[in-house]
């Protein structure tokens, strides 16, 4: 059954998960990723909150009021920065809105949603963006916090409105006030990732951050050829754009649709264009190529 009533969204994203994953190897970053989890889950009742979903390296959660969302935002951040990495904070970046949310069953969809974790996804490294909306429900104390940080064009609104940063740190002493309008907008929504092998259609967004290429049968697509590797290239989702790492003996070959030619990437990083084909290991020449079509559709970023 669904229904509709108004509640406060809170996306929280772990900073530089592909740096994690590379340097301690995939086990230990998912453990360190449950972790991160397992803390969500210990604040949000102080916060009268609730763990809507995981989302790889990130949680949305769900709270009765602004302030609360943004107490137990501010918690959870200060709590990963004390988190060694083996010698780095672990870090987060969020995003608040408030509004009408879908509830149906445990999941939560709408218009809100898709706002916060647009915000998570564009806020730099120990970030928390609210929308106005949001900084105008807060507590005077709490809107103390706050300062105007964007403009953006939000889902939902045809004008311009104010995104604010939290701040989250207790000395504020040293932070300078910024001009939103020197600032200018914050970057668009560009739409979700689709990689099609085969029939089979695959979705990266703000919900599915990650999927991996490669010979093993527990990848995400799996390509059965000597050339690709094991677990051979990992697509993902990087704040608002959509990364190739390549981690293959052979690379990772990229032809981008009205260019010719085709680049390889071995063992190193490489942003995907709007639309093109990927192959594992072998040249687009090799016959024996099997193409990975992928595009941007410009609609579906935030959409579950």
């Amino acid at each position: 059954m669904r229904e509709t009533h108004e509640q406060a969204i809170a996306f929280v994203d772990l900073a530089d998960s592909t740096r994690l994953f590379r340097e301690l190897g995939d086990a230990a970053a998912r453990d360190l990723t449950h972790g991160f989890y397992g803390q969500v889950e210990d604040l949000l009742p102080r916060h009268a909150g609730r763990l809507v979903k995981t989302l790889g390296d990130g949680v949305m959660c769900a709270f009765p009021d602004v302030d609360r969302a943004v107490l137990a935002t501010s918690e959870l951040h200060a709590q990963m920065s004390k988190v060694r990495v083996p010698e780095q904070p672990l870090r987060v970046h969020s995003g608040v809105s408030y509004g009408p949310v879908i509830t149906e069953g445990a999941d939560m969809f709408g218009t809100i949603v898709n706002i916060s974790a647009y915000l998570a996804a564009i806020a730099r490294t120990d970030q928390i963006l609210a929308t106005q909306v949001a900084v105008d429900r807060l507590s005077p104390a709490l809107r103390y916090c706050a300062r105007a940080a964007y403009t953006a064009r939000l889902k939902g609104d045809d004008a311009e409105s104010l995104v604010h940063e939290i701040l989250w740190q207790a000395d504020r002493s040293d932070v300078t006030d910024l001009n939103p309008a020197a600032v200018g907008l914050l970057p668009a929504d560009e739409g979700a990732l689709q990689l099609r092998f085969g029939s089979a259609v695959y979705r990266l967004n703000a919900f599915q951050h990650r999927l991996t290429l490669g010979r093993d049968p527990g990848n995400g697509i799996v390509i059965a050829d000597e050339f690709a590797s094991r677990v051979h290239a990992i697509v993902e989702v990087d704040t608002i754009r959509f990364k190739l790492i390549d981690r293959s003996a052979n690379g990772t070959y990229v032809a981008i649709d009205g260019t010719p030619g085709e680049l390889r990437v071995l063992r190193g990083e490489s942003v995907l264009p709007q639309s093109g084909r990927l192959s594992l290991g072998r040249s687009f020449s090799d016959p024996r190529a099997q193409p990975i079509a992928f595009r941007r559709d410009a609609r579906a970023l935030y959409r579950v």
